[in-house]
């Protein structure tokens, strides 16, 4: 009697696993961060880029020639790359040029942004905090 309990609450038990339902998990929409827009500026649709699309223009970037010479220079200044899942990426929708942004940050705190416009080193700037 008592391997007959066993095995029919085992079976039920069994059961009620594969029976029962699950929580299905759903992935996140990227977000974007909020857009200011000014009339004058032709270059106000910017969308961010992610996925494989973004981590090949990453790549690209700090395999560059420029990248390693500015990188090589912030060091000096005590600058630290903050790694590659910090670069931000966007693109102009009008004009289709692709814009990264590598971010540095010194002992002290302090974030700069080190520009590329379509493969070109185009200036540092300082990063804004969030």
């Amino acid at each position: 009697m008592k391997k007959l309990l066993t095995v029919l609450f085992g079976g039920f038990i069994a059961l009620s696993l594969f029976v029962a339902t699950g929580n299905t998990a759903k992935a996140a929409e990227p977000t974007t961060a909020p857009q200011t827009v000014d009339e004058n500026c032709e270059c106000h649709n910017v969308t961010p880029i992610f996925g494989a699309e973004r981590n090949k223009i990453v790549a690209k970037i700090i395999s560059s020639k420029e990248y390693k010479e500015v990188e090589k220079n912030l060091k000096k200044d005590s600058f630290k790359w903050q790694g590659a899942n910090s670069v931000e990426v966007l693109r102009f929708n009008k004009t289709g040029q692709i814009i990264v942004g590598v971010p540095f940050t010194n002992n002290a705190g302090v974030q700069i942004m080190a520009v590329f416009i379509d493969g070109e080193f185009g200036g540092i700037s300082p990063a804004d905090s969030e």
